[in-house]
């Protein structure tokens, strides 16, 4: 068996964990998980269910992030070039770190979905497409296949890591040619602006096209525009644009070398707050129904785009120092919640499709419901504890480096 000694493969350069990156993810994780949950906690009012829908856009954040954590820890790796052997290794380090959970959830949404389909009388006459779909969805090919149940089926939040694979499978070539392009802030400035613009037209011409030339169905639209990677991939190379501008030219990169524009206290703070009001005011702002058409298309096609900027502003904020969220993010058990984060962006959906069966009847009450959502935090940690890292560390196998030193769990 190789190791990663034997490949010769370049040390990691010492970086700090971004502790409070790691909390940020738990409350976008969270988001997410109280959205699906929104039609089982009984009426909500107006206002409170048009924030709680905004969750969706934790998954904006978590391409974005993801962009920036791997530009973080793995730009040494690519700088100066991608070769067979480090690009097997950190598709290896990938795998290791998000497919056991991954095939987990998918096998504890299995059942319900079968009995679901058995009650139904669908699955005799059409057992060959579920359980093609069911293979799709565990080799993470679901968000490229627009159609139920190829999509939005099994383990429907899942579609996010399906686009994940797709972004690993590129991050290496665009961290090596983003790295000897990334000399000047004004250029990563314009390079961010340029790929929030790129993806904003990109979806435009799709969204055009499916209305106005093809006339494609509500289903295969949402399905289009919502799980496809390539129109997601501006939000990732936003992250990685921003991990860049980040840890500076490559001669002058340091343990942990942030924006100068962020080296103050107050300026971080006003970012952080600006961004966040930001934010706030983009979810509850009301969609534009009409009379223009040109305007509608604008505002649908921006829906993810307009969040790029403030979350590389909250990310480059939170990661460039202490802010004013500091004494929350870096409590321990928030760091432990946020490692447990992506296993309750898995898991979540299990528990939200048994309640939406009704199977416990008259007890399926709103009051067991928000106590189920708290439950499904704990069922994330025990995940995570006794599942996600355990496999993690055994399909990593030996990856010593020069000198003895290891990659630290958060690099992979």
């Amino acid at each position: 068996m190789f190791t990663a000694t034997a490949l010769a493969l370049p040390p990691m350069p010492p970086r700090s964990h971004l502790s409070a990156l790691t909390s940020l993810r738990f409350i976008a994780a969270l988001a997410v998980v109280v959205l699906h949950y929104r039609d089982l906690l009984g009426p909500l009012p107006p206002w409170l269910l048009q924030a709680i829908v905004g969750g969706q856009y934790g998954v904006t954040f978590f391409f974005v992030l993801s962009g920036f954590i791997l530009t973080y820890r793995y730009r040494d790796w690519f700088a100066q070039g991608v070769d067979a052997w480090r690009y097997g290794w950190f598709q290896r380090f990938r795998l290791a770190r998000i497919y056991p959970v991954y095939l987990f959830g998918l096998l504890l949404d299995t059942p319900w979905h079968v009995l679901e389909r058995i009650g139904a009388g669908a699955l005799p006459a059409e057992a060959p497409t579920y359980w093609a779909s069911w293979l799709i969805n565990a080799v993470g090919l679901q968000a490229w296949v627009p159609a139920v149940p190829f999509a939005m089926f099994w383990n429907t939040p899942a579609w996010s890591v399906a686009a994940e694979f797709f972004f690993y499978a590129s991050f290496p070539w665009v961290c090596c040619a983003l790295s000897r392009r990334a000399q000047r802030p004004a250029w990563m400035l314009l390079a961010l602006l340029v790929t929030v613009l790129t993806g904003t037209l990109l979806y435009v011409a799709v969204i055009h096209s499916m209305n106005y030339v093809w006339r494609v169905e509500p289903t295969t639209q949402y399905l289009v525009t919502v799980y496809n990677p390539v129109l997601r991939y501006s939000e990732f190379l936003a992250g990685c644009l921003a991990g860049q501008w980040f840890l500076g030219p490559l001669p002058e990169a340091g343990p942990n070398r942030a924006p100068r524009w962020l080296a103050s206290l107050w300026r971080r703070n006003l970012v952080l707050t600006l961004c966040l009001l930001l934010i706030g005011w983009r979810i509850m702002a009301p969609s534009y129904t009409g009379p223009s058409a040109g305007w509608w298309l604008l505002d649908v096609s921006s829906k993810y785009s307009f969040f790029i900027l403030p979350f590389v502003g909250v990310i480059l904020a939170v990661a460039s120092g202490r802010t004013w969220l500091s004494p929350l993010l870096e409590r321990p058990w928030m760091v432990l919640l946020g490692q447990a984060s992506y296993a309750l962006y898995i898991v979540h959906w299990s528990v939200v499709t048994v309640l939406s069966m009704q199977l416990l009847g008259a007890w399926g009450t709103p009051t067991l419901h928000a106590l189920a959502l708290a439950g499904t935090v704990f069922l994330s940690l025990a995940c995570y504890r006794w599942i996600e890292v355990p496999w993690r560390r055994r399909l990593r196998g030996d990856f010593s480096l020069k000198g003895g030193s290891r990659l630290p769990v958060a690099a992979v």
